[in-house]
């Protein structure tokens, strides 16, 4: 083992395989583990190597003028059956008073329920794995509750010092025909209105958007995509191909992303459809998957799911309830009869997640599901503990005593 781990690049070659909480443990075997693992440049390997999805994190819940009502649930819906991330989330999401709003590259983004008292929203920016946290108080701005978050985990110049980006769209005070942006960046430490302003009468899917390769996607309920590109700070507006949806369709519509595109899932009828946007600056929309909905439609003697068509929710409805949630690597993943489901186009298979609870169909609000990857890298605000301003909070990892000393792994 010591001859091992003597050379540097052969550690790193071998723990950079390992899962970020495991990486995490092991920070407490030795000084030199802790160095190592901790090195930029070892996150950065570990970050590239782990960008494949542990699971979804998954939010449902009910917000009506700053009172939660109904059933609400928050999990982590793993897909290589790791228990102990469930229970990390569990611990320390604020699920009773916050509500998820997005995720990117292991780091998580939530802002305060909507209260009577509180006029402009807290937002918090999480890491599950390491649990460093900040909270941001924006300032000198008008923010909405529809927020992004843009997070570049090996920074986005030489120094290699993480940082992130929050962006929240909303509709000018003076002005409900167009988007303005406002955004805080960790580099700054302030938030600032962008210039650039969108002009687009639909209204905001709340729980439908998605970040990847520098640009936002909005999805509205009147078949646009609205757009902003990060560092230019440009937006535009993109039509979505298919029928048009009625508002009871809404939920069957939802946005994704596969080796660097942004997808569009539509379901029509019994027809599950899948496009391709194949470049976002001349939109060029292209079919890419069909599936049949019907195969869905199956029987099962499962008392959870008896139990689910025979609720209030569904009386009077159609018994048959399907809605989509995202789509990831060419995995569509929906809510069949109020259970957690996915379908893999490549494999063409077909899976079901449970976790003791179903989730609800018709809510005024569809839960907010994305994929999760986790992360070693820090939140990243260098300066923040000697220089901390009202408008901004930072909690590191908690200590913890080891209940038994941490042993070398086996290879």
């Amino acid at each position: 083992m010591e001859v091992v781990f003597s050379n540097e690049d052969l550690a790193t070659e071998i723990l950079s395989r390992l899962s970020a909480k495991d990486l995490l443990r092991f920070k407490c075997v030795s000084k030199r583990w802790k160095s190592l693992i901790s090195d930029p440049l070892f996150v950065s390997i570990h970050h590239r190597r782990s960008r494949r999805i542990s699971g979804l994190l998954v939010h449902s819940y009910t917000e009506y003028g700053g009172n939660t009502c109904g059933l609400e649930s928050f999990f982590h819906a793993s897909i290589n059956f790791e228990r102990g991330m469930f229970d990390l989330m569990r611990e320390g999401f604020p699920h009773s008073t916050s509500v998820m709003t997005a995720l990117c590259d292991g780091l998580v983004c939530y802002r305060s329920r909507r209260t009577k008292d509180l006029e402009v929203p807290e937002i918090g920016v999480w890491n599950p794995v390491t649990q460093e946290r900040i909270t941001l108080r924006p300032t000198n701005c008008h923010v909405g509750y529809i927020f992004g978050l843009a997070f570049y985990p090996v920074g986005s110049s030489s120094k290699m010092i993480p940082s992130f980006k929050v962006v929240s769209i909303q509709r000018p005070v003076l002005d409900q025909n167009s988007y303005s942006f406002v955004i805080y960046s960790s580099q700054t430490g302030k938030w600032k209105t962008s210039l650039e302003i969108c002009y687009c009468k639909d209204e905001l899917h709340q729980n439908k958007h998605i970040y990847f390769n520098g640009r936002f996607y909005w999805l509205t309920k009147n078949q646009h995509v609205i757009t902003f590109e990060v560092e230019k700070e440009l937006s535009g507006v993109i039509t979505v191909p298919g029928p048009m949806v009625r508002k009871e369709g809404l939920r069957k519509v939802c946005l994704g992303e596969t080796d660097g595109y942004l997808h569009y899932v539509c379901v029509d009828m019994s027809e599950l459809r899948v496009w391709i946007l194949t470049n976002p600056c001349q939109p060029n929309w292209v079919l890419k998957h069909q599936l049949n909905v019907d195969q869905f439609r199956e029987e099962s003697s499962d008392q959870h799911l008896h139990r689910v068509r025979n609720s209030h929710e569904y009386r009077g409805r159609d018994h048959f309830a399907l809605d989509t949630l995202t789509f990831h690597d060419d995995v569509v993943y929906m809510v069949v009869q109020g259970r957690l489901c996915s379908y893999d186009f490549k494999t063409a298979s077909r899976r079901s997640f449970f976790y003791g609870s179903y989730i609800r169909h018709y809510e005024r609000l569809p839960p907010i599901v994305c994929p999760y990857s986790p992360t070693l890298a820090t939140i990243g605000i260098p300066g923040l503990k000697r220089d901390c301003s009202a408008s901004i909070t930072y909690q590191g990892r908690p200590r913890k005593k080891l209940k038994e000393p941490l042993r070398s792994p086996q290879f």
